[in-house]
């Protein structure tokens, strides 16, 4: 901390304000100023390596405004906790976060009563320029408005207001400041309510309006609104250069966040690099207050005569601007601060922090040997390369997006006035296309107009206002066009193959490559093979460069939403505690009916028009069922609407399954339960032939046979306990109830409520993410042709055959396995025959990740829940809670009901979570029969077979062999007496 004072800005303008006081970190006393974030304390001390990303590397502040979860620190045991959001107290114990040491102390306290709803006319969710000019008029005319912004205090990244650390000296503040501050006080005297340090985790429409989940300091609401603007701005454009996720290396906005409103410098020797004035505005900034700039960095080159053109225009659009961003230039040559045009950073080193920035002419190629190169010696380099909107809520909401071929990521589809649809969602503001300030006022009028006037409380001074704000919008976006003329900037060359385009799960360029030479196309199955997008900052800063590196560098216009990540709850991370609520609970799953036409595949991959055995889908059983048969010399190959491995198989949570769940047994069973009880033999089998695969394959599925434990904590659960271990015992599982000092001795973290446990030692877990890759691979090594992009619409009998017909083409099979999971009833239905196999959509809960804590997959005697901690350290929380489907597109959907539910069971059973985030949910769509498999020929179709289960992860090997023994009409393996369709089949009268 020897350099800590040359950190703190100083300057005629601003003073100190905030008490003085102090705080520990990693043990040691750090003084802070009262009113400043954790975040601004530890920079002005010199801390920039704050989360533990592995045994020797760390993470920095690198968004400043909560987006990237870098800057995670352990505040008095309660970990996760984001350093740029969270103000300093005095005599805080503050530590890095380190998921291997996390002490789990919980985030919160146990919520006693079902979630409060609040209601209004309509909610704001960003309190920058546009949320806080849209909240004036609309509370100005008389609708209740509740904004809701996330940071500390309302102003949002561009009016950036000071903390209350420092106060203005007499006329110190600047017009930027006093906007801001005037905007905020306007709001508050029109009647609508800032509601700051809240956080929107969840969003749905509803038939009324919007209903939102609210994480709020100590607790979470629920508000409903009859309409909803969302004006949630941008964050920065990653720049993904080799060491980019070194401490000391941050965005532009959270450097300035740092020096604007906290007064400190990001560092003793900043270089600023980017493109655009806002980074002039930064160094100048600093070094106004007293810190050191080393030299700015424009990769365009606005001093050319070529954009003379460029300047006359902005000249012409907004003199006071233009010269605005005239004295910013002579500024930065009084202050004698270098600016480098044509030139970006390539490459940044150090060991513990950044020390070195290599920088090259934006024309140059990083790497090529005869490359001019600049060399910087610097502890902190601040990055700015522009913007994204932030569009995870609206996206959420069902906001219509395209894909921007730049940058790979979403952008939304707007009317004039804001409105996305026809429903009662607006957008406003840079969450709507990147615009700077002046457009983002003028937008919050507009929409605001639009709103009152959807609401029937439009009047002459509303439509004034929003006239007015239309021709300043007009202007502004005339200066821009310009403006980004004047910067314009060679596109950045793709990322190297050691560059890091992950920051979360440290995700390279080259295995994105080389994955894609491998055949993966989509950003689901990318995610999937190698986690990327599945960190803290939920594929914010990864998901567009992926994209790109996925299609060769180059997006076509043919790119939709539907090749983005899915939009999930919670937006981002909460605290599980917070959330977890009782819920009424059922038996068994919840039905619904698939959609027969998917609303988006990818382009169809080319197939044979005969071939022998015709496999249609591409999930577990459908792969092994290939994997088998291709064994066995038979030519296959299988079918499916998207990607191998992107449904049901791609959405389970790898729990290996031996014991009955508690609905699968007794009262909640499905027909008595005893097709459910028939299946633990294959179940069990099952297991066996997943660790054989693992072996001979050469693989690592993460198999881990640790154990199951079924808790319970009462007598009637114990009771029921003992009579399920009883039938499994005599299915030949092996299974025992244990007590309370024997589930101790297991799995300590199971809550002391549990008195007893049934144990069986050959459950466990497995990874899909690698083992369906693995088998499809195998099978592909065998001769297995897989084609994506194939939805059936038509299956005909033919003399030996069958005519499978896609949206493609026509393929003539010998025989046709229907492995098509919750869809198989529609091509059961092609031929005449009444698969009795339905859709059940399902939800997971994934935390952050922690310290080993829990070995056993968990089950509860009562309650629905399974539970498991992954290999890197999540806990996966499912259990048959429900979910819908979502009417846009088919396919499945959270339910917020459904993720309190569940974590309420999973914490009273494991109480540690209480101290984890909620990290994501998905959902996906489960198989539901009768408890058991569906298996064989189909009667009266020779050539056509069935192969469908519940447990469909656990089971799929085997089934897959089974059915590959069926298709060659060997003897099976495996008898499947009691798992074909004649089950289902009543005898005539």
């Amino acid at each position: 901390m020897a350099e800590a004072a040359n950190r703190r800005l100083g300057g005629p303008a601003i003073e100190p304000a905030g008490e003085t006081i102090a705080f520990r970190f990693e043990g040691a006393a750090v003084p802070a100023r009262a009113g400043e974030t954790v975040a601004a304390a530890l920079t002005a001390a010199g801390e920039t390596g704050l989360r533990q990303a592995g045994p020797a590397e760390r993470r920095g502040v690198f968004c400043g405004m909560g987006v990237c979860q870098e800057c995670l620190v352990e505040i008095d045991g309660r970990g996760g906790q984001r350093a740029c959001m969270v103000k300093v107290e005095a005599g805080m114990n503050v530590r890095r976060h380190d998921p291997a040491t996390a002490s789990l102390s919980a985030l919160g306290s146990r919520p006693e009563a079902e979630m409060p709803v609040e209601t209004c006319d309509i909610v704001i969710i960003g309190a920058g320029p546009a949320g806080l000019s849209a909240a004036r008029l609309l509370a100005g005319n008389g609708l209740r408005a509740i904004l809701i912004d996330e940071r500390p205090q309302p102003g949002g990244q561009y009016f950036k207001p000071l903390a209350p650390s420092h106060r203005f000296r007499r006329g110190g503040e600047d017009a930027q400041f006093a906007a801001g501050r005037r905007l905020v006080q306007e709001v508050l005297a029109s009647g609508a309510e800032i509601r700051s340090g809240q956080t929107v985790w969840q969003a749905t429409t509803t038939p009324d309006g919007v209903e939102l989940g609210i994480q709020a300091p100590g607790g979470a609401y629920v508000l409903r609104a009859n309409a909803i603007l969302v004006a949630t701005g941008a964050y920065e454009r990653p720049w993904p250069v080799p060491g980019w996720t070194l401490p000391g290396v941050m965005t532009t906005g959270a450097a300035q966040t740092l020096a604007r409103a906290y007064r400190v410098a990001p560092g003793t020797r900043v270089l600023v690099a980017g493109n655009g004035p806002l980074n002039w505005q930064l160094a100048l900034e600093i070094a106004r207050g007293g810190g050191h700039v080393v030299a700015v960095l424009e990769s365009g080159t606005p001093s050319s005569p070529r954009r003379a053109a460029a300047l006359l225009g902005m000249m012409a659009a907004d003199p006071r601007l233009a010269l605005a961003g005239a004295r910013l230039r002579l500024g930065l040559a009084k202050a004698g601060i270098a600016l480098h045009q044509g030139t970006r950073i390539v490459a940044l080193e150090g060991e513990v922090q950044v020390a070195r920035a290599i920088a090259a002419p934006t024309g140059a190629m990083p790497g090529a040997t005869d490359d001019p190169t600049r060399m910087f010696d610097v502890d902190a380099v601040c990055l700015g390369y522009g913007f994204l909107p932030s569009t995870g809520l609206l996206r959420m909401l069902g906001c219509p997006v395209t894909v921007d071929a730049r940058t790979g990521f979403a952008t939304p589809v707007l009317a004039e006035d804001g409105r996305a649809g026809t429903g009662n969602l607006w957008v406003a503001g840079d969450a709507g296309g990147i615009g700077g300030s002046v457009i983002a006022e003028a937008a919050g009028i507009v929409a605001a107009a639009a709103i009152l006037k959807a609401a029937g409380r439009s009047d002459g001074s509303s439509a004034a206002a929003a006239a007015a704000a239309r021709h300043r919008r007009a202007r502004a976006v005339r200066f821009q066009h310009h403006l980004w003329r004047l910067f314009e900037a060679p596109s950045a060359p793709a990322p190297g193959d050691a560059t890091l385009v992950c920051r979360c799960e440290n995700v390279t360029a080259g295995t994105i490559r080389g994955l894609r030479d491998s055949g993966v196309t989509d950003l689901g199955s990318l995610k999937r093979q190698t986690r990327l997008g599945m960190g803290g900052c939920q594929g914010r800063y990864c998901a567009g460069a992926a994209l790109k590196l996925l299609r060769g560098g180059n997006l076509s216009d043919d790119a939709t939403a539907a090749d983005l990540f899915a939009p999930q709850a919670p937006e981002k991370p909460v605290p599980a505690i917070l959330l977890e609520r009782e819920k009424a609970e059922w038996g068994g799953h919840r039905e619904v009916e698939t959609r027969l036409a998917p609303s988006h595949m990818p382009p169809p991959d080319p197939i044979p028009r005969e071939i022998d055995l015709l496999v249609i889908g591409a999930g577990i059983i459908g792969t092994s069922t290939a994997l088998f048969a291709a064994e066995a010399g038979i030519e296959t190959v299988v079918i499916d609407r998207a990607a191998p491995n992107s449904q049901a198989s791609g959405g389970n949570a790898g729990s290996l399954h031996v014991q009955l769940l508690s609905w699968d047994f007794g009262r909640k069973a499905m027909a008595g339960g005893s097709p459910a009880l028939r299946t633990i033999p294959l179940q069990r089998d099952a297991v066996a032939l997943w660790k054989t695969l693992e072996s001979e394959l050469g693989g690592d599925f993460e198999i881990a046979t640790t154990g199951g434990l079924m808790v319970a904590e009462n007598s009637d659960q114990t009771a029921f306990l003992r009579q399920k271990v009883e039938a499994e015992r005599s299915m030949g599982i092996e299974v025992e109830v244990i007590g309370r000092s024997e589930i101790e001795a297991l799995a300590p973290q199971i809550s002391d409520c549990m008195v007893v446990a049934s144990y069986c030692p050959q459950e466990g877990k497995i990874n899909p993410m690698k083992a369906t890759p693995a088998l499809v691979a195998e099978a592909q090594r065998r001769g297995v042709r897989f084609a994506a992009g194939q939805n059936v619409v038509a299956i005909q009998p033919e003399a030996g055959a069958y005519a499978v017909t896609t949206n493609d083409t026509t393929i003539r099979a010998r025989r046709v396995v229907i492995a098509a999971g919750g869809w198989s009833r529609h091509l059961g239905r092609m031929v005449g025959v009444e698969l009795p196999i339905s859709g059940a959509p399902l939800q997971m809960l994934v935390t952050e990740p922690t310290r080993p804590i829990l070995k056993q997959l968990v089950a509860h005697a009562d309650r629905h829940l399974t539970m498991k901690q992954s290999t890197n350290g999540n806990l996966i929380i499912g259990g048959a809670w429900t979910a819908g489907t979502d009417p846009a597109t088919g396919y499945a959907r959270i339910f917020r009901s459904s993720i309190e539910g569940n974590l309420w069971v999973a914490e009273r059973t494991v109480p540690s979570l209480a101290g984890l985030h909620l990290l994501r949910s998905w959902a996906a769509m489960n198989v539901n029969i009768d408890g058991a498999p569906l298996l064989g020929e189909v009667p009266g179709m020779p050539g056509l077979f069935i192969a469908a289960s519940a447990n469909g992860y656990t089971l799929g090997p085997l089934l897959g062999q089974i059915t590959a023994d069926c298709v060659l009409g060997r003897p099976g393996r495996q008898a499947i007496d009691g798992f074909t369709l004649a089950r289902f089949q009543t005898a005539p009268a």
